[in-house]
């Protein structure tokens, strides 16, 4: 039976560039299925988050795109794989009707 591979943080995110200001940021540690596409967007004036992923590192310290500039942060919803850095970013949104499930995400949902 083999080992599994010791990920350190550094290398927990994958960033593909897909257009001139469009930036795919994904979990390749993590299988496909309950993986979550992270988006960024560079905007004029502001940046766009599109999710954040499992939280499992700070995607923030370890990938410098999402803080180069002012960033709006969006969840397209409360799962606990799209949020898991939500609470790095202070301009954060999600849709009303789950707006206190971000704003205190615990399990008792």
């Amino acid at each position: 039976m083999g080992t599994l591979p010791v990920i350190e943080a550094p290398d927990w995110y994958e960033t593909i560039r897909v257009g001139d200001d469009i930036t795919l940021i994904h979990e390749p540690w993590i299988k496909p299925f309950f993986r979550c596409n992270i988006w960024h967007v560079r905007g004029r004036d502001r940046d766009l988050l599109f999710d954040t992923g499992l939280g499992h590192f700070s995607l923030k310290r370890h990938v410098p795109l999402v803080s180069e500039r002012k960033l709006t942060c969006v969840a397209s919803h409360t799962h606990f794989d799209h949020i898991g850095c939500h609470h790095e970013f202070p301009d954060r949104c999600v849709h009303s009707a789950e707006a206190a499930i971000l704003a205190d995400p615990r399990n008792e949902w």
